[in-house]
């Protein structure tokens, strides 16, 4: 009887470590999406972490959409200045990205594996092709993502009023730092 159990327990393993281990589709897992403008007169910053998204590794797809009004600032008018002049968040209520991922990379295996996303990103109504340079690291079994690039307001139409012109720069970095479950 015991022998049975134990043949059992270590077939219930070893497909449930096969199913986890075939594994391709992953959600973004506490994902956090930063902007910061380097003003002349003051720096902007803002996070997000309501971001949703996926990838799926087999077909090599990225994916992910962020709800604008979800950036939380410092300062409460940047906040209110950002939604309403800037992005029109209620005209435009997300920013997203889906494209493919381009480079070789193994989440079965630890390591760390620069890539490229390659595909549409929307921002304000407006979509552009972009190549985003992105890292996925796999450490102890764990993945993540992180990417680092420059967004141009212009690309977006995203426009600046004369008057806050040396308070706000003509381009914002944007990171994105998530785990993968």
């Amino acid at each position: 009887m015991y022998m049975q159990k134990l043949t059992l327990l270590s077939l219930f393993y070893f497909f449930a470590w096969g199913a986890f281990a075939q594994q391709t589709t992953f959600s973004l897992e506490n994902p956090a999406i930063r902007f910061f403008s380097d003003g002349a007169i003051e720096d902007i910053d803002a996070k997000n972490l309501k971001a949703v998204g996926s990838v799926d590794a087999a077909g090599k797809k990225f994916a992910f959409k962020v709800p604008v009004k979800q950036f939380v600032f410092k300062k409460s008018l940047m906040q209110d200045h950002f939604n309403e002049n800037y992005m029109e968040s209620d005209k435009y209520p997300e920013a997203s990205f889906a494209g493919t991922i381009v480079g070789a990379f193994d989440l079965s295996k630890d390591g760390t594996y620069p890539v490229s996303a390659d595909g549409n990103l929307t921002m304000h109504g407006i979509t552009q092709k972009r190549a985003i340079p992105a890292t996925i690291i796999v450490k102890a079994g764990k993945a993540a993502l992180t990417s680092k690039f420059i967004v141009k307001l212009i690309d977006h139409k995203i426009s600046i009023p004369k008057i806050m012109f040396q308070k706000i720069a003509e381009q914002v970095e944007v990171t994105i730092n998530s785990g993968l479950k």
